[in-house]
Parts: C-alpha cells; structure tokens; sequence
C-alpha cells in the first residue's frame, strides 16, 4: 500500500471496532508486530472528564528486530516507539491509521535507524493491504 497521507497509511473496515481490532492485531501478527501497549481512548476520557467519546483505540505495534536494529545505532529512537496503530469507529465503520516510521523516525541519525525505518515502513504497508 502507497502512504495514504503524507504521514501515514490509512484503511477503513466496515466493521465495529472491536471486531476490526482483531483482525488489526491477527495482520499486524503475521506482519511480525506485537501488541505491547493498548489505551483506550474512549474509557480514559470517560474517567478523566466524564465524557462520552466514540470508540477509539491507540495499539503500541512493535517489531522487535527492527526495533532493537535501530536503538543499537542510536538510543534515542526508543522516543518513537512503538508504532502507534490507531482504530476510531464512526458510522459502525472503523478507521485504521498509523505514522509512516520514515516520518517518525526522521529526525534521528544512523543509517541503521533509517534503515530500520525503511523495513518498518515495508511491513506496515502489508499488513495495511491486508485489511483491505
């Protein structure tokens, strides 16, 4: 898949949320992502503010040998990780979107870093095709 925007790809499922989520995490497993973070959107505002906000999740997507390839170049890149996979349901349909890594991990030296950055990208575009 080509970048959707010029800084991310983006996919509509028409499905809720919750049935999207899984086969998000099902393709980005096969793409050789882990799931290390999750925050609910909606239930933290509804705790933090008392409001009513659509279904909205945020997944910390990470791939550990690229990840760990880049911080061994340069440390820092770990203030971009993981990749944030975001799913927002709206009309009983669900947006999926996350950053491009070549965007997220531009302002970081190393050509192992862009390296890095580059492979991300690859295998995010795939598990993005496969949810179309």
């Amino acid at each position: 898949m080509e970048p959707t925007t010029a800084y991310s790809f983006e996919v509509t499922i028409p499905l809720p949320l919750v049935q999207a989520k899984e086969k998000v995490v099902s393709a980005l497993r096969d793409g050789k992502f882990g799931i290390i973070s999750e925050i609910d959107i909606s239930a933290k505002l509804k705790e933090k503010l008392g409001v009513e906000h659509p279904p909205h999740v945020i997944l910390g997507a990470c791939n550990p040998q690229i990840a760990y390839n880049a911080l061994q170049e340069n440390p820092d890149v770990a203030l971009a990780l993981p990749c944030n996979v975001v799913l927002r349901e709206e009309n009983g349909q669900t947006h999926v979107s996350a950053l491009l890594p070549s965007v997220a991990l531009q302002p970081f030296e190393g050509l192992k870093v862009q390296e890095s950055s580059c492979t991300a990208e690859e295998a995010l575009s795939r598990v993005f095709d496969s949810l179309l």
